[in-house]
Order: C-alpha cells, then sequence, then structure tokens
C-alpha cells in the first residue's frame, strides 16, 4: 500500500507534468461557467483568430527563451513590420501600390533583418540579448514612425488583406491554417533537425556546447532568423487582418508572447520548452484576455492579472529549476 509521501510525490508529478493542462481545463470551466457566450462557436473562433497572430511570434520567441536567450522589441517590430508592408501595397498617399505579394515579401524582409541586427549583435557583440533588444525596440517604434509620419496606413488592396481576414470555405481563418502550419514546421525542426537539437544544447548549457563543437554564435543568429522571419509573417498578416498598419502597434505583444512561453513551461533557465505547450501557454493568454472582456473587466485590471500570472509562472518555473 503506498504511503503518503508516496501519494505525495506522485500527485507533485502528476501536476508538474500536467499543470498547464490542468489550468487550462479550471480556468475554461470557470469561464462557461460565469463568463456570457463564452462557449458559442463564434466566440471560439473569434480566440483563434486573436491568438494565431501573436501564437506565431510566441513561437519565435519561445525557440530564443530556449536557448536562454529573449527579444522585448517584438511590439515594436510588429508596428516596423506592418508599416513597411503597409507602405509596399498601399494606394493611397505615400503608398507604392505594388502587387500584394510584395507585402508579404517587404514584412517578412523587414523581420529577417532585424533578427539578422539582433542576432549578429548578440553572438558577435557579447551583449546581452535584452539590451541589444530594447534598443531594437526604440529603433524599430522610431522607424515605423518615420515611415508612416505617425499616421495609420491604409488603403490596402483587398488581395493583400485576403490571408489575414477570410476564411477557408468561410469557416476557417486563413490566419488560423497558417498558424497551424508554422506549429507543425517549427515542432518538426525543434525536434527531428540538428538545428532544432543545437538550440536545445545552447540553452541548457552554452560552454558544454562549445566543447561538443557546436558553432554557437551561429546558432544565435540562426535562431534569431528564424525568429524575425515568423514576426514578419504575423505583423503582415496582422496588418491584412486589420486592414491597416499603424506605428503605434503592438504595445504590450512583447509580454504576451512572453508571458504565453512561461506559463506554456518554457524554462527561463533555457533548455526547456515544447512549441505545443507554447500554443498552450498563448491559448491561455487568449482565453483569459477574452473572458475578461465578456465579463466586462476593465483593461487596467486586465494587466494586474497578466502580471500577477507572469510572476506566478515564473516562480513555479524556478521551483521545477530547484532554484527556489
Amino acid at each position: 500500500m503506498a504511503s503518503k509521501a508516496d501519494k505525495k510525490q506522485t500527485l507533485v508529478e502528476i501536476l508538474n507534468k500536467n499543470g498547464i493542462v490542468i489550468g487550462f481545463a479550471i480556468i475554461f470551466i470557470l469561464l462557461s461557467i460565469f463568463a456570457p457566450n463564452f462557449l458559442s462557436a463564434d466566440n471560439m473562433m473569434n480566440i483563434l483568430k486573436q491568438v494565431s497572430c501573436i501564437g506565431i511570434a510566441t513561437i519565435g520567441v519561445g525557440i530564443l527563451i530556449i536557448m536562454n536567450n529573449n527579444d522585448i522589441s517584438i511590439g515594436s517590430m510588429f508596428a516596423l513590420i506592418g508599416v513597411t508592408s503597409g507602405l509596399a501595397v498601399s494606394t493611397g498617399l505615400g503608398g507604392f501600390g505594388l502587387p500584394p505579394v510584395a507585402g508579404y515579401i517587404a514584412g517578412i524582409g523587414m523581420g529577417v533583418l532585424f533578427g539578422a541586427f539582433n542576432g549578429i549583435i548578440v553572438a558577435k557583440g557579447r551583449i546581452s540579448a535584452f539590451i541589444v533588444t530594447m534598443g531594437s525596440q526604440y529603433i524599430c517604434r522610431g522607424l515605423a514612425l518615420i515611415f508612416a509620419h505617425g499616421m495609420p496606413v491604409g488603403s490596402f488592396p483587398d488581395a493583400f488583406n485576403y490571408l489575414g481576414s477570410e476564411s477557408l470555405f468561410g469557416v476557417i481563418p486563413y490566419t488560423i491554417i497558417i498558424y497551424i502550419i508554422v506549429i507543425f514546421v517549427i515542432n518538426f525542426i525543434m525536434k527531428k533537425r540538428p538545428i532544432g537539437r543545437y538550440f536545445y544544447a545552447v540553452g541548457g548549457n552554452e560552454e558544454a556546447a562549445k566543447v561538443a563543437g557546436i558553432n554557437v554564435d551561429k546558432v544565435k543568429i540562426q535562431a534569431y532568423l528564424i525568429e524575425g522571419a515568423l514576426l514578419g509573417l504575423a505583423g503582415t498578416l496582422m496588418a491584412g487582418r486589420l486592414k491597416s498598419a499603424s506605428p503605434n502597434l503592438g504595445t504590450g505583444y512583447e509580454m504576451d508572447a512572453i508571458a504565453g512561453c512561461i506559463i506554456g513551461g518554457v524554462s527561463f533557465t533555457g533548455g526547456i520548452g515544447t512549441v505545443f505547450n507554447m500554443v498552450l501557454g498563448t491559448m491561455i493568454i487568449g482565453v483569459i484576455n477574452n473572458g475578461m472582456d465578456l465579463l466586462g473587466v476593465s483593461a487596467f485590471y486586465k494587466q494586474v492579472v497578466k502580471g500577477s500570472i507572469i510572476v506566478i509562472a515564473v516562480l513555479l518555473d524556478r521551483k521545477r529549476s530547484g532554484r527556489v
């Protein structure tokens, strides 16, 4: 017969392995009971649409956190990418009126450009990722304001807006389909390709990775390039979804993305995390945001709730890693 200590240990193990799923289930059940129309099909689809773009960004930053790095310029990059892609296709004042595909090339290209910028300086300059991306945060926001002259960019052709705002057979939004494709592609890379294993190795122990012959600088740059491409895709889709691009877009997005990773069990100490848990963490943030909206919770309190969740998630991460 199992002792009380064995039962307690078993319970702790279950919570450690399945705590994210259990927490999500509890939140979902509570909102189903107390939030009006939460379980409606339209609201469920609305949640998925809301999390798809930030979810793509969360996977990008999740790769960096697994590698024991970070990026706090995400929100500003969303603004710059949206403005850049929008100006490329806009038929309004200041727009170039290029074909819709040029907008996607411009947006993803801008994301890759700043991914390379961040990665090279972090890797070759031996500067903290926090400091580098804090600088990028101001650079991107400033460039977005300069390019757009401080005003929202609009007058996009319908073909550019299509992927961001339309649905397959009028049922499943294309943003959700693209998000699902990104999930499976990045999961394959992280689990089956050498570069994915290198990300985990560098995050787990950078010095050991060097001794094992891994080119750590190259791996860091590659991680930032992948993140930049994902941000480029997400920011361009967001512009199409909103049918406009504001240089003030994206405020707080970096916190949502990082929170999604940490809640999803990606360790701030590096080397631990999965793509599917990042998705679950993003869904938790999305469901909480949606539930608070339905309950009429003030935006001020929403910030308090999300901030508290982040702190709790980090404390749980430190406890799991044996640092508390």
